[in-house]
């Protein structure tokens, strides 16, 4: 039997759907700060994307048997990498050649990060002032993955913005080794 003049519909009142907006808000003000990604945190993943590209300039030069070229713009915040696809050792920095490559073309920092090193000490056994640290801005591998000329070796350092602990770097050995270091505490890791 069904009472008379009473709705018997379930569902919730304007103010309870309110409150239950104003706690989720709340728990989002608390929450969304924490996963804000820090300065330090972006220096190392604009290293990191480098340290992929340079390892993949290196397989391209092994597997294509030619020279592979990188190029470092510190005015465009950019690097740029380039294949001797017609084998003839002449890396023009043409179109072409940056076309060829086939993996990251020209690539340009992030808003924020620039090549830099914010006054930080040299990485043991790379010493060299400012923030590239090869003879000429650029890095070149052969056919085998060796850096060349023979023994090149150098540095490339990554900054942010506003934060002069926000460093991070990356290696080439004279034997084209790439490796990718964080600045901790004024030590390189």
């Amino acid at each position: 039997m069904a009472v008379i003049g009473r709705d018997t519909r379930a569902g919730f009142t304007l103010i309870e759907m309110v409150i239950v907006i104003v706690v989720m808000g709340l728990a989002m003000m608390i929450a969304v700060p924490r996963f804000r990604v820090s300065e330090k945190t972006k220096a190392r993943q604009v290293a990191t994307q480098l340290t992929a590209d340079l390892e993949v300039a290196r397989s391209k030069a092994m597997a294509h048997r030619a020279t592979v070229r990188v190029v470092f713009d510190p005015v465009a915040n950019s690097y740029t990498g380039y294949l001797d696809f017609d084998r003839d050792n002449n890396i023009g920095e043409t179109v072409a050649e940056r076309d060829s490559l086939h993996a990251f073309g020209t690539r340009v920092l992030p808003t924020g990060a620039t090549f830099g090193r914010a006054g930080q000490a040299d990485i043991t056994d790379f010493a060299g002032a400012g923030a590239i640290t090869f003879p000429t801005p650029q890095v070149n591998f052969d056919g085998r993955g060796l850096s060349t000329p023979f023994g090149t070796r150098g540095v490339v350092y990554v900054q942010f913005a506003g934060d002069t602990a926000a460093v991070a770097a990356v290696t080439v050995s004279g034997a084209g080794g790439i490796r990718l270091w964080t600045s901790e505490g004024g030590y390189w890791r």
